[in-house]
């Protein structure tokens, strides 16, 4: 109750400043008026907020690399993972089931094709050579290792777990992220609602042994620290403990911290965070070792932020 009366607040609140922002700015084709009043709204809380300890500061990063274009990769690029072991990138895409290798530079190293899948949209590494790849309609968590020299994966008697939290096949299962902190495996829900969910015990599971899995919701549907449209992708930033919550709709990146509520918030749209263009389609956000922000959009589009 408490989560939907805040929400109704931040409504009214939004509309004040789509007002004020479409008097201003006239209308934006890729965000009505209401929503640019939200994104108003939160910028302006998030910018006067006491920042915890150790807090990333979303509003203090600058795009280094903006909306590159890779090439090699036609379409559809989508969700992005950072490998600390390899200090490289790596991305799906999704129209053709294949993973690549990027250079944090955005340069294509490899790419390995994944057999047996179908609509990968969420993506995380966990160590070594193992991955995790989410399926959006099924619902399909599947544990798949890719070591050195491979050109292709078969899917074919991996881990597998299905989890129905949803009945909108269209809008499921959008983000992943492995939390090494708290060895658990962070998932994101599109909308209708938008939902964040952890899962432990899944990735360790071994065949053969005792099954012991957990799934609890750790965000509400409706609480109002989802202020966005969507959501398109997570990170756990390791070693810091924050979460990163992307939004293709609603343009902007969101910084919650180990209490679960929003501290900070990166502006995606034109003239915003030094960008030139309005980031079109952000898909995936992953950060590595040296606290760099890289996000990548449909269809081929690669970006760096970089605190100042």
């Amino acid at each position: 109750m408490k989560g939907q009366v805040m929400k109704r607040f931040l409504m009214v609140v939004g509309v004040l400043f789509g007002v004020t922002a479409l008097l201003i700015y006239g209308y934006k084709p890729m965000l009505n008026g209401w929503h640019a009043g939200v994104l108003s709204w939160q910028s302006f809380r998030l910018g006067n907020m006491v920042l915890p300890e150790g807090a990333m500061d979303l509003s203090r990063y600058r795009v280094t690399i903006d909306g590159k274009t890779i090439p090699a990769l036609e379409d559809d690029l989508s969700a992005l993972t950072y490998n600390r072991e390899k200090n490289t990138l790596w991305a799906l895409l999704n129209s053709d089931p294949v993973v690549v290798e990027l250079s944090l530079e955005g340069e294509l190293l490899r790419s390995i094709r994944i057999e047996g899948v179908r609509d990968m949209e969420g993506f995380t590494h966990v160590s070594g050579d193992r991955y995790v790849i989410a399926e959006e309609r099924t619902h399909r968590l599947l544990v798949v290792d890719m070591p050195d020299g491979v050109d292709s994966v078969h899917t074919e008697g991996v881990p597998t777990l299905v989890v129905g939290i949803g009945s909108d096949t269209n809008k499921g299962f959008e983000g992943l992220s492995w939390d090494d902190d708290g060895q658990r495996l962070l998932v994101v829900k599109e909308r209708n609602p938008m939902r964040v969910i952890e899962i432990t015990g899944f990735v360790s599971f071994v065949v053969g042994e005792p099954m012991n899995i957990g799934i609890r919701e750790i965000k509400s549907p409706d609480s109002p620290e989802l202020f966005m449209r969507d959501l398109s992708s997570i990170t756990h930033v390791r070693g810091v403990g924050h979460k990163l919550f992307l939004s293709d709709e609603s343009h902007m990146l969101v910084e919650h911290d180990d209490e679960r509520q929003s501290i900070s918030l990166l502006d995606l749209r034109a003239g915003r965070s030094g960008l030139e263009s309005t980031i079109p389609q952000a898909e995936g956000v992953a950060v590595d070792s040296e606290l760099n922000i890289y996000i990548v959009s449909e269809p081929n589009l690669f970006y760096r932020f970089s605190p100042e």
